[in-house]
């Protein structure tokens, strides 16, 4: 293909991206009630938590977040990354994230995989685990998280399922 027909290709695909660009920014373009558009960070994420089996961690990690309004309340989606090490285990997560409202309202789901150490409650010790978690933040980040896990190795029952509960601020 000559050169100028690449040049003339490219040429061309940028100014259709651009024009669909512009489009997504029109005013009278979008759905009726969309007062602002989306706007997508990324963010430092922590978290605090007491509970079952770590006892007490201390979660970081990072979150992508797109945030927008529509009928007059605020909105937010994100997908977090954090590691979790604790007093008696440590744990891995990517969670799902779903604000409402604008006091720190919303759920998460999360995939995790923990590991335990000296004496967790409710688990075997020195055990490796994988599981699902639900995350619920009534306010301000505050709120319960509850999972069920499967232990994958260690000295326990691998048939076993676990259900862990915690309680803490931010994830």
């Amino acid at each position: 293909m000559p050169s100028y027909l690449r040049l003339s290709s490219v040429a061309a695909l940028v100014v259709l991206a651009t024009s669909a660009l512009r489009a997504q920014e029109c005013e009278h373009c979008n759905p009726p009630g969309d007062t602002t558009h989306a706007r997508v960070r990324v963010l430092p994420a922590i978290g605090l938590r007491v509970g079952s089996p770590q006892k007490a961690s201390v979660a970081v990690g990072v979150l992508t977040r797109a945030e927008w309004q529509q009928h007059g309340r605020d909105y937010s989606r994100n997908i977090a990354a954090f590691v979790e090490p604790g007093l008696s285990g440590a744990r891995g997560s990517v969670a799902y994230v779903q604000g409402i409202g604008n006091l720190g309202s919303g759920f998460g789901l999360a995939a995790s995989v923990m590991r335990t150490w000296k004496e967790p409650w409710t688990m075997p010790s020195n055990g490796t685990f994988v599981g699902g978690e639900l995350l619920v933040f009534p306010l301000f980040l505050v709120g319960p998280r509850v999972g069920l896990f499967k232990e994958v190795s260690g000295g326990g029952n691998l048939k076993r399922w676990f259900l862990t509960a915690d309680f803490g601020f931010g994830l």
